[in-house]
């Protein structure tokens, strides 16, 4: 197990969450002031590269420069991440709108919604990771405040929720429920559950045995976002699938099966929850963004009701 650090894909996340803070309107779609810092200083090199050349008459072309680039070099996954970032934003606003009083970011890796989002000032938060994951973040949070002249940070990381709960797991030893349970979650009350960027990595078992755990947990109303799937559609050649396969299993985290719409539904179904949404990176772009060629189906966003 890692030592002391998130893993790389949850690093790369908050990466292009940082790139895509500094892109201009429409591009700009969740807005995380925070993720630069988060994420090791090589990882935050481009975001920060757009920040400088802000204002500057080409800044708006070079934003776009890169847009286009990445989402062709990446075959889709900036995109990816921009748009489902705000996706689940979505969701959980309207979640909170609809009475949820708490939420659980499971993988919560570089998350930093508690410290973002306004919405969720009434709101509980438990961000579940690695312990390794969570002494990694508290430390960089820490040295925010420390740094001298950093008071543009320090605001950035400040809490915005009711309360944050870093709830530390080793998924491999662990309880998730009971761990969850001793930081104060009220099963009682209705919550919002974020699973994002996780069950691709997960045997189909893993899978079923947390939504069964959050579905024993959860109060009538209660909302989950989960991502699933992974690999691009199925018009990509067979040897660009086993490439990027490949790459997950070098950097120690390989795609397991991906689960199929109709798999999830099924699951989600079994374990209580009506599904209420699903789309993927096509529908997001067709609602967020204008008219434009290159959006893949790298992943998909159900949210389901219990």
């Amino acid at each position: 197990m890692r030592s002391h650090r998130p893993s790389l894909t949850a690093s790369i996340v908050a990466a292009l969450r940082a790139l895509y803070t500094e892109m201009p309107e429409p591009y700009r779609l969740a807005p995380d002031p925070l993720a630069a810092r988060l994420v090791p200083w090589p990882l935050a090199l481009p975001a920060r590269a757009l920040a400088l050349s802000a204002g500057s008459p080409a800044s708006s072309a070079s934003a776009r420069a890169v847009h286009r680039g990445l989402g062709l070099a990446l075959l889709g996954v900036s995109y990816h991440v921009a748009l489902r970032t705000r996706a689940i934003d979505d969701a959980l606003r309207e979640a909170v709108a609809r009475g949820a009083s708490q939420l659980v970011v499971l993988g919560a890796g570089l998350d930093s919604r508690a410290m973002r989002l306004p919405e969720l000032a009434g709101v509980q938060v438990f961000e579940v990771d690695h312990p390794s994951t969570h002494r990694y973040k508290t430390d960089r949070l820490a040295s925010l405040d420390r740094a001298s002249g950093s008071g543009s940070a320090v605001r950035a990381a400040e809490l915005k929720a009711a309360g944050l709960a870093r709830v530390a797991v080793d998924f491999e030893r662990d309880r998730l429920d009971e761990a969850l349970l001793a930081a104060g979650f009220r099963p009682a009350a209705p919550a919002f559950w974020i699973w994002e960027g996780v069950t691709p990595y997960l045997t189909r078992e893993a899978v079923e045995g947390t939504l069964r755990l959050a579905a024993a947990l959860s109060a009538p109303g209660s909302r989950i976002a989960l991502t699933y799937g992974m690999l691009p559609d199925d018009d990509l050649p067979a040897w660009s699938r086993r490439l990027i396969k490949g790459v997950f299993r070098s950097l120690g985290e390989p795609i397991r099966a991906p689960l199929t719409r109709d798999a999830m539904h099924a699951l989600l179904a079994r374990h209580g929850f009506r599904v209420l949404s699903d789309e993927s990176a096509v529908d997001w772009a067709a609602r967020y963004w204008p008219p434009q060629r290159g959006i893949r189906a790298v992943e998909r966003l159900a949210v389901a009701e219990r």
